[in-house]
């Protein structure tokens, strides 16, 4: 077998795993948002995607790794959503606000529905910490690079990017947190998102 054709077959093999890993992580999620992550069982995902439990083993080592996988990809895919809306916007301000606005639609159609938030909350907050902190940081580098578009654009005056961008990322802390999305519609958050983002204009606008 020459190396295109190899190189054929590795891409089909990856390809079917991440589609697998994929079923694997959305019957996780339902699993730990309908019943909990304490009373999920591996067995039970195993089921729910009609394979093993050895060959679900075979993808994740166990209950928390899948955990983790899905965090990761759920707070990955919030924060690409963020990026892809910013990228055609034609000013720097457009762009703050559509980063914003699909990180907070996001987020809420992913918690919305969520009957045991807090549990998963809890978890993860004390084993995989540095998970959120990390995809903050991303966050916060990816308001910083809007923030010196807009000083180059001359539309912002700000004698430091990253330290606003840390500052406007946590006064919107509430529309990113958990609770907050689960027990409020969308539009309310909307509007009052917006609302914030004009102050923040006003207060950097140059």
């Amino acid at each position: 077998m020459n190396n295109i054709a190899l190189h054929s077959l590795f891409t089909r093999i990856d390809t079917h795993t991440m589609h697998i890993e994929k079923l694997i992580r959305q019957a996780a999620k339902k699993r730990f948002s309908d019943y909990g992550y304490s009373k999920t069982t591996m067995s039970e995902i195993a089921a729910d995607t009609d394979m093993s439990v050895g060959n679900l083993y075979r993808h994740f080592k166990n209950k928390e790794a899948l955990l983790l996988a899905c965090l990761k990809h759920a707070i990955q895919n919030k924060l690409d959503a963020g990026i892809e809306a910013a990228k055609d916007c034609d000013s720097a301000l457009k762009a703050l606000e559509a980063f914003a606005l699909a990180r907070l639609r996001i987020g809420h159609a992913e918690f919305t529905d969520t009957r045991h938030l807090y549990d998963l909350m809890e978890i993860i907050h004390k084993q995989h910490r540095n998970v959120l902190l990390d995809y903050e940081q991303k966050a916060i580098d990816a308001l910083t690079i809007i923030l010196e578009r807009g000083v180059a654009q001359g539309e912002f005056f700000i004698s430091d990017s990253s330290q606003t961008a840390y500052d406007i990322y946590q006064a919107m802390m509430r529309y990113n947190h958990p609770v907050a999305l689960k027990n409020n519609p969308l539009k309310l958050l909307e509007e009052d998102l917006k609302r914030l983002l004009q102050l923040v204009y006003q207060g950097i606008k140059k």
